[in-house]
């Protein structure tokens, strides 16, 4: 409608229009001619990676990381934070503190840990974490003599009774309410494929995935989102390295022309130039005679091109984005001191949280698997401390993941020493975010003190000190 004023105003009239040539809302789900078209999907993310989907993925990643050494070198920093556990026990009976972490430590041998006996617990994580980032998931089935056994991702499969009920996804039969039940593991045959092997109660049976949708039970690749942008890259490098090596070749260009001579060589005989050429210049010498009237030039540029190495940048960039990896860890020129600090303590978040899904299981396989045993076991028991259950052991005790370097303390100590004195922080909480198990350092230093005392020899550590807060 059109809104009139009195003769008197001069103002311009305002026409309110019902059909604005901007619509209100949200513009990302609007199609435009400038960018991707939107597509709508409501299917669960098992549903859009598809097994077969999922197989060609998986062989994607994997190719990546046997002949690109950068996707290798990417995964190979993702493992050196995300597969660090250590277990503390923190009791206030030193004595089963000392047991407790004795049974652990001699469980992480591989005799005790892997059904296969060749890899120690590390190890083991190692590659628990490695077919979780790569593949997407891991299944690790916990065997009834104590030890472990991993099941690659691609070993769980439907079963081949399961037909078409929603009640197995993936490999992985479900509650109504998403909880597993069941897994079915296949065999791998020596010619290729799969054999269908068993399944297994899920209370035997666990599997660490990279999920980000609730409705989600199988895991999808951390090298997905990358996985186009590496093989982009890999041809682009061989291609500029095939142009650089063309551009290298030492070559001689004659063109006849009419009358004369090269040296006593007619200048019609090719073979005879290309001859004298190669006693001159070397066999490797490449030749090209041309006609009267023919010409040929090699492309010649900066190669690799500026353009060509600040895109391979980005693209390197966006292959450690894909695994959280600061690029500073890749180049370290690109940032300064603070700004490698910086991120170096907000990419340890990130790899608490990845770590989280994995401490759980852990302590799990502690308390609720190994501990249970150990208790019964009729040569050497474990004995709790008095009043005390496993419930009550496990508040106390579990495994603990990625914290700051030790020798980072070192720069703080000052700070540190402040913060404790004005109860801002626990010392064992600040060693414990160190990576460091204050108990078992004072104990090993009093041990060590108690030694050199015995021998006569004085230690200038261990004192009892006053700290001068400024109060």
């Amino acid at each position: 409608m059109t809104k009139r004023r009195k003769k008197g105003n001069q103002k311009r009239a305002v026409r309110f229009d019902k059909t604005p040539a901007v619509a209100f809302g949200y513009e990302a789900v609007e199609n435009r001619p400038t960018r991707r078209r939107v597509y709508v999907s409501t299917r669960s993310e098992d549903k859009e990676l598809t097994p077969e989907k999922r197989r060609a993925l998986v062989s994607e990643a994997r190719d990546q990381l046997r002949n690109f050494s950068l996707a290798g070198f990417a995964l190979r920093k993702h493992l050196q934070f995300v597969s660090y556990y250590r277990f503390s026990a923190g009791t206030p009976d030193e004595r089963f503190n000392a047991d407790l972490t004795r049974r652990v430590e001699r469980w992480k041998s591989r005799k005790f840990c892997d059904a296969a006996g060749r890899c120690s617990f590390d190890e083991l994580i190692a590659l628990i974490e490695s077919h979780r980032a790569v593949d997407g998931d891991v299944g690790i089935l916990r065997r009834v003599d104590g030890r472990v056994q991993i099941v690659e991702g691609d070993r769980i499969q439907n079963p081949p009774d399961a037909g078409t009920s929603g009640d197995w996804v993936g490999g992985v039969k479900v509650s109504p309410l998403g909880r597993p039940l069941r897994y079915a593991i296949w065999s791998r045959k020596a010619s290729g494929g799969f054999d269908f092997e068993r399944t297994v109660d899920a209370r035997w049976f666990d599997l660490l995935a990279f999920t980000t949708r609730r409705d989600q039970i199988r895991g999808v690749s951390l090298f997905a989102p990358a996985a186009k942008m590496i093989s982009y890259l890999y041809d682009g490098l061989d291609f500029a390295l095939a142009k650089m090596k063309l551009e290298q070749f030492f070559g001689l260009k004659t063109t006849f022309e009419d009358g004369g001579n090269l040296a006593g060589v007619a200048s019609t005989d090719a073979e005879g130039i290309g001859r004298q050429a190669s006693e001159v210049f070397g066999g490797d010498l490449l030749h090209l005679a041309l006609k009267v009237g023919e010409d040929a030039q090699f492309m010649e540029s900066n190669n690799p091109s500026q353009n060509f190495q600040t895109f391979c940048e980005n693209v390197v960039r966006m292959v450690f984005a894909a695994l959280d990896v600061p690029y500073s860890f890749y180049d370290g020129s690109k940032t300064n001191f603070y700004g490698s600090k910086g991120e170096f303590e907000q990419y340890l978040d990130t790899v608490e949280k990845k770590q989280a899904p994995t401490v759980a299981m852990l302590n799990e396989w502690v308390f609720d698997w190994l501990a249970p045993n150990w208790l019964l076991d009729p040569v050497d028991p474990l004995v709790l401390p008095d009043g005390w259950t496993l419930d009550d052991v496990a508040a106390d005790c579990g495994w603990r993941g990625a914290g700051l370097p030790s020798w980072r303390l070192f720069e703080y100590v000052k700070e540190a020493q402040a913060a404790i004195s004005a109860g801002l922080v626990s010392p064992l909480a600040l060693a414990d975010s160190f990576g460091e198990d204050m108990r078992r350092n004072i104990s090993e230093i009093a041990a060590t003190r108690a030694f050199a005392t015995e021998r006569g020899v004085f230690l200038p550590f261990g004192e009892t000190q006053t700290i001068n807060n400024g109060l």
